[in-house]
């Protein structure tokens, strides 16, 4: 594996380890709501991204520190990196993602396969972002992300699969057919030659604004859709299902962070503000399918 995986990893853990498992360790225990598949028919919206470029850079963990964190794959914004901005983010143009006022920030560790780096949706296969609710009670009315909310899903730093604890759940891998269950590790093999990763956010927020890493101050709800008494402010659900190209044989795959139990995901909310409002108002919030949005 290139020596930006499990080396690094262990290199940077106790610059932003303690933080994460902190963060996330503490989360309650999830049940396994709505897929991705059967999200498709619930409120809300998904676009539809691509791939833009891949560094050893994370924003969000190392900020202004470039070269410090392991390689991502950046969807989306087209300018994110060590020293991207908020408004620097909100003016990138045009954005990776069919609607031009997505200009979030979304990215998840280089995939390898037998050492060979992965590009996600390239080819046949799609990368695609869901904005949702359906973890939440029914009727629940959420709030959109404020601006410039920042966080973080899965345990970069994990020794074991035991250390990611949503693995399965929140954070799963699968066939791009979801002919699978939600998997702990990717599928030996699939007929489509495509491997599938989701990961779904945290989306219950205890209102501390940070503009650094808010990843401490998000829980997921309760299994009763509920969110902790905390934790009352609730936020949509954003899910991301990234495909891999990998051939009928998956083969040996490891992510530049390490194991595959070391797979997680960033969010940086630098949408057109306007715009996420009245999507949240008028899908999630109006309780309607506003199918994959398309502007470009």
């Amino acid at each position: 594996m290139p020596v930006t995986g499990l080396s690094l990893r262990r290199r940077t853990a106790r610059r932003c380890g303690v933080v994460l498992v902190a963060a996330l360790g503490g989360i309650g225990a999830l049940v396994g709501h709505a897929d991705v598949a059967s999200a498709g028919d619930s409120a809300g919206w998904l676009v539809e991204c691509t791939a833009l470029h891949s560094s050893a850079n994370d924003p969000i963990v190392h900020p202004r520190d470039p070269g410090a964190s392991h390689r991502h794959d950046f969807v989306g914004n087209p300018s994110t990196n060590a020293y991207s901005t908020y408004a620097r983010e909100v003016s990138a143009s045009p954005s990776g993602c069919s609607t031009p006022a997505d200009t979030a920030g979304y990215w998840t560790p280089v995939l390898y396969r037998n050492g060979v780096k992965i590009n996600p949706g390239s080819g046949k296969s799609r990368n695609q972002i869901y904005y949702r609710s359906d973890n939440l009670r029914p009727g629940t009315k959420v709030e959109p992300f404020p601006r410039d909310f920042r966080m973080i899903a899965g345990n970069a730093m994990a020794m074991n699969r035991r250390e990611n604890p949503h693995l399965g759940m929140e954070l799963y891998w699968g066939c791009s057919d979801n002919s699978t269950g939600k998997l702990f590790a990717p599928p030996a093999s699939c007929t489509t030659g495509i491997i599938s990763l989701h990961v779904g956010f945290p989306n219950c927020w205890d209102g501390v604004r940070t503009h650094t890493d808010d990843t401490s101050h998000v829980r997921y709800p309760n299994d009763d859709g509920l969110c902790p008494r905390a934790f009352p402010h609730e936020l949509p659900r954003v899910i991301l299902r990234w495909e891999y190209p990998v051939g009928r044989s998956t083969g040996s795959v490891t992510l530049a962070s390490g194991p595959t139990y070391t797979v997680h995901a960033d969010f940086w909310n630098t949408w057109h503000q306007r715009r996420l409002v009245s999507l949240v108002t008028n899908c999630l919030n109006a309780f309607v399918d506003c199918g994959t949005l398309g502007e470009r």
